[in-house]
């Protein structure tokens, strides 16, 4: 993040000889406090005009201006993700422009993507490393893919090639539910 914000110190504006006087250095220290507000104030400001650096402030009034219903559980991270997923609306889309999309909000490898334009069919399938994401991607997704192509998101989950590299021990703290949904 970009970071304005400083430590002022207005006895370095005035005379050294002024340094000596109470009432000076007295009104120095009251006015320290609101000028480093002011600092902040404008740092904030130059942050929230983009999502990626925008503070909780920032990301509230997007999704506001977006008309955007937020959970009261997500994180602000999540919710600058779901931001950016918006951002990214903008059909008519290509599968290479689809798979730059998604390189670009899960990163490269996160993802499975399938098209069958014979039968009018498109599968995602999201790796568990960003299935905190899964809602905004699917959101995404359904609102970009054209209406006569059946859409289907899913969490890609562990496979057993993944979890071969593990010996029986190593893997019995787990349960058959972990194994299959969580990171490992």
């Amino acid at each position: 993040m970009l970071s304005l914000a400083r430590e002022v110190n207005l006895l370095s504006y005035i005379p050294p000889v002024l340094h000596e006087i109470k009432e000076i250095v007295e009104i120095a220290n009251v006015e320290k406090k609101p000028i480093e507000g002011t600092w902040q104030a404008i740092e904030d400001s130059l942050n929230n005009q983009f999502i990626v650096t925008a503070n909780e402030e920032g990301v509230s009034r997007y999704e506001r201006m977006l008309k955007m219903n937020v959970p009261a559980t997500d994180t602000l991270e999540t919710r600058r993700f779901r931001l950016l997923t918006r951002f990214q609306e903008q059909a008519p889309y290509t599968k290479t422009v689809l798979k730059q999309l998604l390189d670009t909000l899960l990163g490269e490898d996160h993802y499975t993507l399938n098209r069958d334009t014979a039968n009018k069919t498109l599968s995602v399938k999201i790796e568990l490393t960003v299935k905190g994401q899964f809602d905004a991607v699917f959101l995404l997704l359904e609102r970009i893919t054209p209406q006569n192509m059946i859409l289907t998101v899913e969490l890609r989950y562990n496979q057993h090639s993944k979890l071969a590299q593990y010996t029986h021990a190593q893997l019995s703290i787990y349960t058959h539910k972990s194994l299959r949904e969580d990171v490992i």
